[in-house]
């Protein structure tokens, strides 16, 4: 969804509400603002206050606002257009009235279009242009924003300040937006700075006669359109085969991941390779989708696959999608060779059946709570050699604060990590580095991955 639907009910509730959108330089106000137009108004049915920029540059950055904002309404409010305007007006030394009779101009404009939206950019800006003719700035605030529900017009106020101000109490709504720090938990193996990366999200602080079931959601500006993100709906089991679209393989030596942007991103999983997927603290069972996705491919694809579930992994056995291709196997006994042994005869037998190199989805926890890491790391150089002779794809599942990560970063051909963000899901590689991904549902079976930027 574009804006949150908290968004869309407040500017439904009356006409003339007043919306106070904060956040330091460069964290998409604006952006927000002209999709608050784009979602809300009728077509021409827009205007932009600007301190900054003209008509021709403000197309230049965002084309797909034309048809909402046309040329005649964007006002050029800089510093010298403006007092240059209210001399105009003033036919000599501009005063109080004359700033509101500005404002009385502008509120004519557009008072005979429908459902008509104002948006100011920025407020401070504007405020510190006209300060020494206004002396009361609250005062005058507070008259803005009764000629606009006095006469039914929406306003936005874009304001650069972060700290609470007077306009804060004035307006009907106050959303703020910022970017932040997600700096992900270290191993040993793993230094911070691989894994910290900023995230873009919205603030939902005052929405007056509205419920706000959700305050913060995730939010990017892709493409240079404001986005945010519902959270994701976590699924009981794992449903393997079936409605899964077949994604082919990117080339000879690799097999797709199932989810078309990571293969953009990782060029695929190449044979023999070991690719590791971390699952950080909140995630729950939400990943399941990723490896859902992954298996099915590979079945489409003429793979068999074996699955060594993590603690928790839940398969839906009428779900399988060519059930004799699909091994699950669970890490038992007191020996972890003689059961190695086992597993690997497994593996031959699938892929003597497919005819190919098959997908080993391996849950690390299960093997590390059955048998311990110490026993774990005796057998991994086997099984890896194993991997590297037999080209089978390999992915490790891997739990966040387990030791197994220690050893997994090492051996890893890709690593990527999901964390929960505001309710929903993102993924970004270590290795190969990438910045952050939100995780949704594209109907009930295919993963898309859009950038948070």
């Amino acid at each position: 969804m574009r804006i949150p639907a908290e968004i869309h009910r407040f500017f439904d509730i009356v006409e003339g509400q007043t919306l106070l959108i904060k956040g330091l330089p460069g964290t998409g106000k604006t952006t927000l603002a002209f999709e608050i137009l784009n979602e809300m108004c009728e077509k021409r049915n827009g205007m932009y206050i600007s301190t900054r920029v003209d008509p021709e540059r403000l197309y230049r950055t965002f084309p797909w606002i034309k048809e909402i904002v046309p040329p005649r309404n964007v006002v050029n409010a800089t510093q010298s257009k403006l007092l240059q305007t209210l001399r105009d007006i003033a036919g000599g030394i501009p005063t109080y009235d004359t700033v509101l009779d500005f404002f009385r101009v502008l509120f004519e404009d557009v008072e005979e279009m429908e459902s008509p939206i104002i948006v100011f950019d920025s407020w401070d800006a504007l405020m510190n242009y006209v300060s020494p003719i206004i002396k009361e700035q609250q005062s005058f605030e507070q008259n803005i924003c009764e000629f606009a529900r006095d006469m039914g017009i929406h306003m936005i106020f874009v304001s650069e300040s972060a700290d609470l101000m007077p306009l804060d109490y004035i307006v009907d709504g106050v959303v703020y937006m910022e970017h932040f720090r997600i700096a992900g938990t270290p191993s040993s193996a793993v230094r911070d700075s691989m894994r910290t990366r900023y995230a873009r999200e919205i603030r939902l602080e005052k929405l007056r006669g509205v419920e706000i079931l959700q305050r913060t959601f995730t939010a990017t500006l892709h493409g240079g359109r404001f986005q945010c993100f519902t959270p994701c709906v976590e699924e009981v089991d794992a449903r393997i085969g079936g409605d899964h679209m077949r994604i082919p393989d990117p080339t000879e030596d690799c097999a797709s991941t199932g989810i078309p942007q990571l293969d953009e991103i990782t060029g695929g999983l190449r044979y023999g390779s070991c690719n590791v997927l971390e699952i950080n603290h909140g995630v729950g069972k939400r990943y399941y989708h990723i490896l859902t996705a992954l298996a099915s491919n590979a079945l489409k694809n003429g793979r068999a696959v074996c699955i060594i579930p993590s603690i928790g992994y839940q398969l839906s056995p009428r779900e399988i999608f060519v059930p004799t291709n699909v091994r699950v196997v669970q890490p038992q006994g007191d020996d972890i060779v003689s059961w190695g042994k086992e597993l690997i005869g497994i593996w031959d037998e699938l892929r003597e059946r497919s005819g190919r190199p098959i997908l080993n989805i391996i849950g690390m926890d299960a093997m590390e709570f059955a048998f311990g890491y110490r026993q774990l790391l005796n057998i991994a150089n086997r099984l890896i050699n194993q991997w590297k002779k037999t080209n089978d794809i390999n992915l490790l599942v891997v739990k966040t604060g387990q030791e197994s990560i220690n050893m997994a970063i090492h051996v890893a051909d890709t690593y990527f990590v999901v964390n929960e963000l505001n309710g929903g899901l993102c993924i970004y590689g270590v290795i190969p580095r990438t910045e952050l991904y939100n995780m949704s549902m594209e109907g009930e079976s295919r993963i898309c991955l859009t950038p948070i930027v």
